[in-house]
């Protein structure tokens, strides 16, 4: 019976062609998909896949990919060395070609260092896509990372009563196993995104709603000052835009008037009301414990 032979040049030729298709169509995903706290809060899938798990993809592929290439080349090395050889001698005839090439791929590394068109252009359409996704106040946590918080955590962030939360999670037929369960987890068992989770409980706890509301908007969350630009801020505050920013310099925040307040806090670890505090002048912002 014939048997067919496995030919492992072969093998490890289309594992790196099948791991850079991988690794390129995950890597156009992630190019477009929003950031992480959006993501995980609004369950944001693409082909049924979470952002964690194209990350994965993205991450995984391109590694066996470097891994098949570096074995590529090591079982074809003779011939390859040849191939270059061969190549380096029709390169003596393509001088201007040559420094084209080397020119354009200088040029390239400078343009991402130092921030040049047409490569600015590109981080900067992926800026906007994330911006895009945030402007969706439903997809925005009342907290950051809320869905990693356990209901213990979550409900003394919110100044929300454990048994009301309770309460009003099982009239929509969502049970809370365990006070050490986190949103997430609550949300995934029963088949929702946390924001919908957080969504049905705002709109359907009575009283509740209006102190969910007022912490949200005393600490600079949901309904306050996170969504705002700079530059909103500052026209709102009657304060200079210059004299602002210069605010925040002094306590080494750098930030440009179109940035998003709750941005900002987050990358320096403070809370948005935190920053507009900063931007007046009137209080001592410290990060949020």
């Amino acid at each position: 019976m014939y048997q067919p032979k496995f030919r492992f040049r072969g093998f490890t030729a289309l594992l790196t062609a099948f791991s850079f298709l991988i690794s390129l169509v995950s890597g156009i995903i992630l190019y477009f998909t929003p950031q992480g706290k959006i993501a995980h809060w609004s369950n944001w899938t693409f082909w049924g896949l979470d952002k964690d798990t194209w990350a994965a993809l993205h991450i995984n592929s391109s590694l066996i990919f470097f891994m098949m290439a570096f074995i590529h080349i090591y079982y074809n090395w003779t011939p390859l060395i040849g191939y270059i050889k061969k190549k380096a001698k029709m390169a003596l005839n393509l001088k201007l070609e040559l420094l084209v090439s080397l020119l354009l791929s200088f040029f390239m590394v400078l343009a991402s260092l130092y921030d040049w068109q047409p490569f600015s252009s590109i981080i900067k359409w992926n800026t906007d896509i994330k911006d895009y996704w945030a402007r969706n106040e439903a997809a925005q946590p009342p907290i950051p990372h809320a869905e990693e918080m356990s209901v213990t955590e979550f409900c003394q962030q919110m100044n929300i009563p454990v048994d009301v939360f309770q309460k009003k999670l099982a009239q929509n037929g969502w049970v809370v196993q365990d006070l050490n369960e986190t949103l997430d987890q609550i949300a995934r068992r029963n088949g929702i995104s946390p924001a919908e989770l957080y969504t049905a409980f705002k709109t359907k706890s009575g009283a509740t709603t209006s102190s969910i509301d007022a912490h949200t908007a005393t600490a600079g969350y949901g309904q306050g000052w996170g969504r705002k630009t700079l530059e909103q801020v500052f026209k709102e505050l009657e304060i200079q835009p210059v004299l602002g920013l210069q605010r925040l310099a002094a306590r080494k925040i750098q930030a440009s008037p179109d940035q998003n307040v709750r941005d900002i806090a987050i990358a320096h670890n403070l809370r948005p009301i935190d920053v507009v505090e900063i931007i007046k002048g009137t209080a001592e912002a410290t990060a949020p414990k």
